[in-house]
């Protein structure tokens, strides 16, 4: 996937373009690399220092939106660069995703927010740059892909997600945002809890379900509804009784709302 985009130096015709190549999709824990392309146009290009970040569209606790900065991208050589006029320069970056990075699809499916490659030129001189970001697909993990799966075969099909920039109580977070998918269960009035949400922090080994009923209008954690936890790792992905630990878990839910 690769982004094409104008340096804001100069006149359009003769600023340089800047395009970012990424790989077609990735999985987090996977290393990730790319390609930065500069290309001057009628002048030559002078750029001080490159930052290249990852990042995810997020909310804050207000609900309020905001960038998370997932991690950096290393990218050898991204500093007191001079580009000759109707020249470019290839710049590789690479990375690891962190295992909590956030998912941004389902079977191909989009769940409606960005994790993105955000590159920022600095040129000489100035304290501002120009950012340039390139969107990246993210499918999640086994554990994570197979706590979808066996809510699905329950009869909750995810609707939307979003990430929230907060620390999850208690957790072992590495980072500060958690991603949270909500579920519907298409007979609603059939259920005393029609809406899900599955909120997750993933490592290594496996991922943490945090389940609790779908209160898509709080941000903050705390005033949230009470959870229920349960883990999967992710070996343990293709094994037949993750629906019965689902089920559980769903039943602790619902005496946990009665008391």
């Amino acid at each position: 996937m690769g982004l094409l985009a104008r340096f804001g130096l100069g006149r359009a015709a003769e600023g340089p373009e800047v395009e970012i190549r990424t790989a077609d999709l990735a999985v987090p824990g996977e290393r990730i690399g790319g390609q930065l392309v500069i290309r001057a146009g009628a002048r030559s290009v002078e750029v001080d220092q490159i930052e290249n970040y990852l990042v995810a569209d997020g909310f804050d606790n207000d609900g309020g939106p905001t960038d998370l900065v997932l991690g950096s991208l290393s990218t050898p050589g991204g500093y007191d660069l001079e580009i000759g006029g109707g020249q470019e320069r290839t710049l590789p970056f690479s990375g690891r995703l962190p295992w909590e990075c956030p998912f941004t699809e389902l079977d191909g499916q989009p769940l409606g927010f960005a994790v993105a490659v955000r590159i920022t030129l600095r040129p000489p001189g100035r304290s501002e740059g120009t950012v340039h970001r390139s969107t990246l697909r993210i499918a999640p993990t086994p554990a994570v892909r197979a706590a979808v799966a066996i809510f699905a075969e329950l009869g909750y099909r995810p609707q939307d997600s979003r990430v929230v920039y907060a620390y999850i109580p208690g957790s072992d977070q590495h980072h500060a945002g958690y991603q949270s998918l909500f579920l519907t269960d298409p007979a609603r009035g059939r259920r005393k809890l029609p809406r899900l949400e599955l909120s997750f922090v993933t490592n290594p080994v496996g991922t943490m379900v945090y389940l609790r009923r779908a209160a898509p209008e709080l941000y903050e954690w705390e005033s949230k509804p009470r959870t229920v936890t349960f883990a999967i790792a992710h070996h343990e992905a293709a094994r037949p009784d993750l629906a019965e630990r689902a089920t559980r878990a769903l039943e602790e839910l619902r005496t946990l709302y009665r008391n």
